[in-house]
C-alpha cells in the first residue's frame, strides 16, 4: 500500500532544471510578497468566506482518527471509497476501479514517471489519463478535469485524490469534522466524509496485512522445518 505519494506528472515536470525552477519560483514569490506587502493579482471566483462551526460536528463519531473518504462522480460513474490525501502530489486510480469505468485502455498515456512511497518503494504506474470528476450535487457542485495515475496494486480504496485535484477545486478540509468545503458560483459546496466507509477500509487493510504476515511466517516456518 502506498501511504504518502510523490512523483508522477506534476507542474514541476521531471528534469533537474524544471524541478529547480519549481522550487525557486516559490522562493521568489515569497520574497516578492514580503517586499511589496501584497500578493500578485490573480483572478477571483467571487466567493464568500468559508468557515466551520460546532454544529457541523453532528453525525460524526468523536473522538476519531478516521481519514476523509468521499464519493464522487467520475467519468459519469458514481465512485466511492475515495481517499482525500493532501500529502499526495498526484491523484491515483487503482486498476480495478479504472476497469469498472470502462475507459478505453488506448487512451492511457504510458510515458510517465514512477511513484515513490514514503518508505522509498518505487511503483511503476500502468499509465496516466485526464478524467472529469464532480463532487457534491448541483447547484453547489465542483467539476474539474484532472490527471490520474493508474496503478495496479492491492488496496482498500478505489482512488487517492491528491493535491492537484484538491487545488483545482479550491477545497478546505476539516479532518476533525470529516468535512470538505469549496467555493462555487452558487454558494459554498460541501461533502461529508463517509466515516463508516473509512473504518471499513481500515479493517480491510488490517485484515489483508495480517493475512500477509501469517503467510510470510508460515513460509519461514516451512523453510526452517527439517526434511
Amino acid at each position: 500500500m502506498i501511504s504518502t505519494i510523490s512523483g508522477g506528472p506534476t507542474t514541476a515536470e521531471t528534469s533537474n532544471n524544471s524541478i529547480k525552477h519549481y522550487v525557486c519560483s516559490t522562493y521568489a514569490h515569497q520574497v516578492f510578497s514580503t517586499e511589496q506587502g501584497r500578493l500578485p493579482k490573480t483572478s477571483k471566483l467571487g466567493w464568500a468566506s468559508i468557515t466551520f462551526c460546532d454544529e457541523e460536528e453532528r453525525g460524526v463519531i468523536l473522538p476519531h482518527y478516521d481519514p476523509l473518504i468521499i464519493r464522487a462522480c467520475i467519468y459519469n460513474f458514481d465512485v466511492g471509497h475515495i481517499l482525500v490525501d493532501t500529502g499526495s502530489s498526484i491523484s491515483v486510480m487503482f486498476a480495478d476501479a479504472f476497469r469498472e469505468l470502462q475507459v478505453p485502455a488506448h487512451l492511457l498515456d504510458r510515458s510517465i514517471t514512477p511513484l515513490v512511497s514514503f518508505s522509498g518503494d518505487v511503483v511503476q504506474p500502468l499509465g496516466s489519463i485526464h478524467l472529469p470528476i464532480s463532487i457534491s450535487s448541483t447547484p453547489q457542485q465542483a467539476t474539474v478535469t484532472t490527471p490520474f495515475l493508474i496503478v495496479d496494486c492491492p488496496t482498500a480504496y478505489n482512488i487517492i485524490l491528491g493535491c492537484p485535484a484538491l487545488a483545482q477545486m479550491k477545497v478546505f478540509i476539516s479532518t476533525h469534522m470529516l468535512l470538505l468545503k469549496f467555493p462555487t458560483h452558487h454558494g459554498m459546496g460541501k461533502v461529508r466524509g463517509d466515516q463508516l466507509g473509512a473504518r471499513s477500509c481500515y479493517a480491510s487493510v488490517v485484515k489483508s496485512t495480517n493475512r500477509q504476515n501469517r503467510g510470510e511466517a508460515l513460509a519461514v516456518t516451512n523453510a526452517l522445518a527439517p526434511p
